[in-house]
């Protein structure tokens, strides 16, 4: 049997504000991208031809998600080593939508990381 995780490791910045309450007015309210729906996310095919071979690995993709929730400038941060796999995940991932970060409320282009964990079972 032949399984996918799809891990979302956001790591794009996070506002860390003081614990007693005080907001200097010079701060910005930052929220991160996040994924929508991971209904709307379709799931990658494994390749074919990575199955025959018994292609594993994990791929991190880096992208922007912008202020209308699509991906903007994915690339491949870490390789899983295997073209197919690479592509097959960033094939899936260009039909996802997100729900684009903001500052002060207004939507703006944000950072993002995801990782694909191609794995057979």
């Amino acid at each position: 049997m032949r399984s996918l995780l799809c891990l979302l490791g956001v790591l794009a910045p996070a506002v860390a504000l003081a614990g007693n309450g005080y907001t200097p007015k010079f701060a910005r309210e930052e929220n991160p991208a996040e994924v929508l729906s991971f209904e709307l996310c379709p799931k990658p095919a494994y390749p074919k031809s990575s199955l025959r071979n018994e292609e594993q690995g994990v791929v991190v993709y880096r992208f922007v998600v912008g202020p209308n929730g699509r991906l903007l400038k994915p690339l491949v941060l870490r390789s899983s080593g295997f073209r197919d796999l690479d592509r097959a995940g960033l094939s899936a991932l260009s039909q996802c939508f997100f729900r684009p970060g903001s500052v002060n409320g207004q939507p703006v282009q944000f950072p993002m990381d995801i990782q694909y964990v191609w794995r057979l079972d």
